[in-house]
């Protein structure tokens, strides 16, 4: 996820979005291959009609450098359209299905077209995204899809680099989820204060599916928040904590030698006795012992135990960055209702409500491919999802590398976590 940097473009574009998202369906829909449409009757599919996309002058007569690409997601059938758009912006749409869709529109502009347009991103891409939930497409009317601008969101410095959230199987083929961490890297070319950074954790309710996630405030398809049931601050008393160009730092639920010792699971894929922090919880039983790493401060966690850990079918991941003061004024909520569950008690359903203009990065973890429904993030904050597609698999997901020059290694970051994540067998190696 990039940081929002220039808020005026996010608040401007976000007025935006339900428009910006019906675009997205209309390319998407042209991925209906000639096999379908062949044993699919004409009268079947909603009017042709055409969508333009842009940023700026980029899509209104300026032509995009690259293609924008769009997923749009049937939320009842559970199918998708995937398309690219022209050059100027512009599709033409034809022989796409009736029904609800999820849509989301990703694309990029080079630092010197985001120059040219007023957005300096010290020589870094302009990510372009949009987004809609509940966007219904019908045979008896034809869409009213104005033109369209996008969200813009500049490179974040800090960002995930690597995600370990399945757990590992013991030798007793038992289950073990104690090993799981985060990393997070340096990828920009100064030196980043990590003082006021926070790493959390979404609830796991309210996915993108078929209704989309009903949050209190919030309208489908203009999502300003992130709900989350659990928060870290990484570097506890306020002391600074600098980065440097290309340095990673792992966070461990449980800073323990794993694979080094049979108290814990000597199958796990990891020796977390190294991680740099962990998300340590005065135990008086002392299951969970204080390890070496430096204690993160727990800042939000209404339903805590003695062990902060994903879920391992995966969860939605945030860094955010805020002073002392910004977090403080955050609002706690209560979900909705409809996404309680009557098992739990009620602390379990209060949540921080997060303004994505503090989101620093976000990582949606879901199931596995197919669990598109479940998805936390609205694509503002991640276009795409990662996933290891397995529980207790003792599998990592990886930010992919970009380039590699003079000794310094560029991540790959395009706000799209599909795009930008790879499965590591090697949990914690290079």
């Amino acid at each position: 996820m990039k940081g929002f940097g220039n808020i005026g473009i996010w608040n401007q574009a976000r007025a935006m979005l339900h428009g910006c998202a019906l675009a997205a369906a209309v390319m998407s829909a042209l991925l209906l291959g000639g096999c379908f449409r062949d044993e699919v009757p004409s009268s079947q599919f909603v009017s042709d009609f055409e969508m333009r996309f842009s940023y700026g002058e980029f899509g209104n007569g300026r032509p995009f450098s690259t293609p924008l690409s769009v997923l749009m997601t049937n939320t009842t059938e559970q199918f998708s359209y995937s398309l690219e758009s022209g050059a100027d912006g512009v599709v033409a749409v034809s022989g796409i299905m009736p029904g609800q869709y999820t849509v989301t529109v990703s694309g990029s502009l080079t630092a010197e077209e985001a120059a040219s347009v007023g957005t300096d991103t010290d020589g870094e891409p302009l990510y372009l995204s949009g987004f809609i939930s509940g966007l219904g497409l019908h045979l008896e009317a034809a869409p009213q899809l104005p033109e369209t601008r996008l969200i813009a969101a500049s490179a974040s410095p800090v960002i995930f680099k690597e995600l370990y959230y399945s757990g590992s199987t013991t030798p007793n083929n038992g289950s073990y989820r104690n090993d799981t961490f985060f990393s997070i890297y340096n990828n920009s070319s100064k030196p980043q204060d990590i003082g006021n950074l926070y790493i959390g954790m979404n609830e796991f309710y309210g996915g993108l599916g078929e209704a989309g996630p009903l949050w209190p405030g919030e309208e489908a398809g203009n999502y300003t928040h992130a709900y989350l049931k659990s928060v870290w601050k990484i570097v506890s008393g306020g002391k600074p904590f600098v980065m440097q160009p290309g340095q990673t730092a792992v966070i461990a639920t449980m800073a323990a030698p794993h694979n080094k010792d049979a108290a814990y699971n000597l199958n796990s894929p990891v020796d977390l006795s190294g991680a740099d922090f962990e998300a340590y919880v005065n135990d008086p039983e002392n299951k969970y012992p204080d390890f070496d790493a430096a204690n993160m401060e727990m800042s939000f966690w209404p339903d805590y135990g003695y062990l902060w850990r994903p879920s391992v079918f995966g969860q939605g991941m945030v860094l955010l960055k805020a002073t002392p003061e910004e977090f403080a004024s955050f609002e706690r909520v209560t979900l909705p209702e409809t996404f309680q569950d009557p098992f739990e008690d009620e602390e379990y359903w209060n949540c921080l409500k997060v303004p994505y203009d503090h989101v620093v990065d976000a990582v949606d973890l879901i199931q596995n491919e197919t669990a598109t429904g479940t998805k936390r993030f609205s694509p503002v904050l991640d276009a795409g999802f990662a996933t290891v597609a397995r529980t207790y698999a003792g599998l990592s997901v990886r930010r992919k590398v970009l380039s590699s020059t003079d000794g310094r290694v560029r991540l790959q970051d395009t706000n799209n976590s599909t795009a930008d994540f790879e499965i590591n067998e090697k949990p914690l190696s290079e």
